[in-house]
């Protein structure tokens, strides 16, 4: 397995002290990047939140710092990424506000219509199904509940040649604008809406269920 393959492969599942080392890691090298796609939504202080693929688990920490009167659950399927999330969280966890859960996408113990947003930020890409994965976030979002997908590769005729080394080395969902636009409609959702910052090559999409 080549190098690339295997930081891929822990980027999609962190796991040992490696693992735990890159979740970490995650935390600042996604810091910009969230901070951009965060500016892109309306939050409101009283909203449930659920993180997808919540990795180190700066990002619930600041969406808690956002939905102050709310609560934020972090999913994410690798153990790893959970223990080094909890810690990050752990004050919050105690007062009640933050909850992180080790939990797959494709099928979640939520029950239908809990989450005023969901987000899911550098996780997508790696999903098992995207659409069907995007029925089961659609499930456990309230009417008028929003969706917030926030990455650094899309196509966009830009970084698609860096890109499509990632894509074809370990898989994964990799669409343009307009495809997002076709999926997320094609599963239910609404009001969609879409931000580029093509020097860096970020996106953020947005819609409503």
């Amino acid at each position: 397995m080549s190098l690339l393959k295997r930081i891929l492969n822990q980027c999609k599942k962190p796991s040992g002290r490696f693992g735990r080392f890159l979740a970490k890691g995650m935390n600042l090298g996604h810091s910009g990047l969230t901070k951009w796609g965060l500016g892109f939504i309306d939050i409101a202080s009283d909203i449930d939140v659920l993180d997808i693929g919540c990795g180190g688990g700066r990002t619930v920490e600041r969406l808690a710092g956002i939905a102050t009167d709310g609560k934020v659950i972090g999913i994410d399927y690798s153990s790893d990424a959970v223990v080094v999330a909890r810690k990050k969280n752990r004050m919050l966890i105690n007062e009640g506000r933050v909850e992180i859960l080790q939990e797959a996408v494709s099928s979640m113990r939520f029950s239908d219509g809990v989450f005023g947003l969901a987000t899911a930020f550098e996780s997508h890409y790696f999903w098992p199904d995207f659409r069907n994965d995007l029925k089961e976030v659609h499930r456990v979002t309230k009417e008028n509940g929003q969706l917030l997908i926030v990455g650094a590769a899309y196509k966009n005729k830009k970084y698609d040649r860096r890109n499509q080394r990632i894509v074809d080395a370990i898989g994964m969902t990799y669409l343009s604008i307009e495809e997002f636009r076709e999926v997320l409609e094609g599963v239910g959702y609404s009001e969609f809406d879409a931000l580029e910052e093509t020097n860096k090559g970020w996106f953020a999409v947005k819609c409503k269920k």
